[in-house]
């Protein structure tokens, strides 16, 4: 082989490499790019679920020492006092509307 054939090889085997290492290793550029981002994107979640977390511990707490509150949140449930009624009203609709 000559000189300049080789050079050709050569370059041409490195390019083959390159493109290997960048997009089918185990390891390479492109996927590492991708967990990257699936990385990013969990930890963004976490955080949301931790923020979120934060806040139904706070309602938990003002639930458990804030009995009107309890009282209130109960009531929307259709919860009622030991002996208490409960009336429900029922709209009548207008005939014309139908």
């Amino acid at each position: 082989m000559n000189r300049k054939k080789k050079s050709y090889l050569f370059y041409i085997l490195i390019a083959v490499f390159l493109i290997y290492i960048i997009f089918f290793d185990g390891y390479s550029f492109l996927k590492l790019s991708l967990l990257r981002k699936n990385y990013q994107k969990l930890n963004m979640e976490m955080l949301h679920q931790k923020k979120e977390n934060e806040r139904l511990k706070k309602e938990n707490d003002e639930l458990r020492h804030n009995n009107k509150l309890l009282e209130q949140e109960a009531r929307k449930l259709g919860m009622q006092k030991e002996g208490e009624e409960i009336f429900l009203f029922k709209e009548e609709q207008d005939k014309r509307k139908r």
